[in-house]
């Protein structure tokens, strides 16, 4: 009996585990001292001063938007090509989303096609480094300083990322990463925001908390003596609970390890695909190196969107994973019925998403499944039923 090979898998620990009973054994299970812990050590991992733990990336970048100050009137241009909580979040605040496509190589945001869709109501861009890649954000953050707008860099799948001697999360005036369960720290759910800026850190602090900025009666009390609560304005439901911060902490003392360890996967799937005819491999510069949150390729351009559909679903039957990252956003259901965005207006993007597939990746994985997996992706594309366009 063959076995399975999931798109991805949780790297746990004894440590780990141990870390989240502890959280069960103490008096709070959320904003406690695992929370102010993970939010220390995260803060010093992307060299940012300030971290925020959130309930999940997509409420960080809500929270983001609405302590820039985003809101009804106001334009926020975000990459076509990346997943749809960069756009819901745009629309919970009320903002309508600008589309920008993507850059081929490197699947992030054109820098060029940001400028071209500037508009007079442009308040923020949405900087995302795509499956990790953190090409293009150096350029990007230009841009947007030579505007004089603020980049909310959604960094969910980047941690661990670097490009010459910047890593991901130091980008944005704000930067938000999550941690489900394909991420090189993957907690199940969670996320957190980090920036450089202490207001800025002091409204999202109290956003994630139902907007309070609660008083203790003296120095140094002990969280579990209670507060007295008081309120600077509206907020969220949005605490990283005590057991998903310590075990994010854990997981991130074995970064360096982890991208280690998933760059060896990332290499051996380059050289088994490497040459392939109907494959694009990904494209990383000189100066960078990803941690790989998931493998992705790309099926020549005599493919199409019901080729590599099928192409996923041939990979299914062999008990392999794979997915579509990403369909592209302006391309939702509820993107086109309230905005009117439709086929063509992201071209590259269109092209891209329609022939993007990604493969099993976690730090387990053995050069075994590495070649499984190149074994079966061969097959499916050679197979008859796969109709070339």
């Amino acid at each position: 009996m063959r076995s399975e090979i999931p798109l991805s898998k949780p790297d746990l620990t004894d440590a780990d585990r141990e870390a989240v009973v502890a959280t069960l054994r103490g008096n709070r299970l959320t904003m406690g001292s695992a929370l102010l812990e993970f939010e220390s050590h995260l803060a010093t991992v992307v060299r940012r001063p300030f971290a925020i733990g959130v309930s999940s990336a997509g409420t960080g970048l809500e929270i983001c938007l609405r302590a820039l100050g985003i809101g009804v009137g106001d334009d926020v241009l975000v990459p076509s090509l990346s997943f749809s909580a960069n756009v819901n979040s745009i629309i919970a605040v009320g903002a309508k989303p600008i589309f920008v496509d993507c850059d081929p190589r490197t699947l992030n945001m054109s820098v060029a096609n940001a400028e071209a869709r500037m508009t007079p109501r442009t308040r923020a861009v949405i900087g995302v480094p795509v499956l990790g890649n953190p090409a293009g954000l150096p350029e990007l953050i230009a841009f947007c300083s030579r505007f004089e707008i603020p980049m909310i860099e959604h960094a969910s799948e980047g941690l661990g990322s670097t490009i010459g001697s910047d890593n991901v999360g130091k980008f944005g005036r704000l930067s938000v990463f999550g941690f489900g369960p394909n991420r090189p720290i993957a907690a199940g759910e969670g996320g957190a925001i980090v920036t450089h800026d202490d207001r800025l850190a002091a409204i999202c602090r109290a956003l994630r908390n139902q907007g309070r900025i609660d008083r203790q009666s003296f120095p140094n009390q002990s969280q579990d003596l209670g507060m007295i609560m008081e309120f600077s304005g509206m907020g969220y439901d949005a605490r990283l609970a005590e057991p998903l911060a310590a075990l994010a902490s854990s997981q991130l003392r074995r970064l360096d390890e982890i991208r280690v360890r998933r760059m060896e996967v990332a290499a051996a799937y380059t050289r088994a695909l490497g040459g392939h005819p109907d494959l694009i491999l990904p494209n990383v510069l000189e100066n960078s190196q990803i941690c790989w949150p998931l493998f992705w390729v790309r099926l020549s351009d005599r493919f199409g969107l019901t080729d590599r559909n099928a192409l996923i679903d041939g990979l299914h039957r062999h008990d392999i994973g794979a997915a579509n990252h990403y369909p592209p956003s302006h391309l939702l259901a509820h993107v086109q019925r309230l905005f009117g965005t439709k086929v063509g207006d992201c071209p590259a993007a269109e092209s891209i998403g329609d022939r993007m597939v990604t493969l099993p990746m976690f730090t387990s994985m053995t050069a075994n499944d590495v070649s499984q997996v190149c074994q079966a992706l061969d097959i499916v594309i050679s197979r008859t039923g796969i109709t070339r366009s």
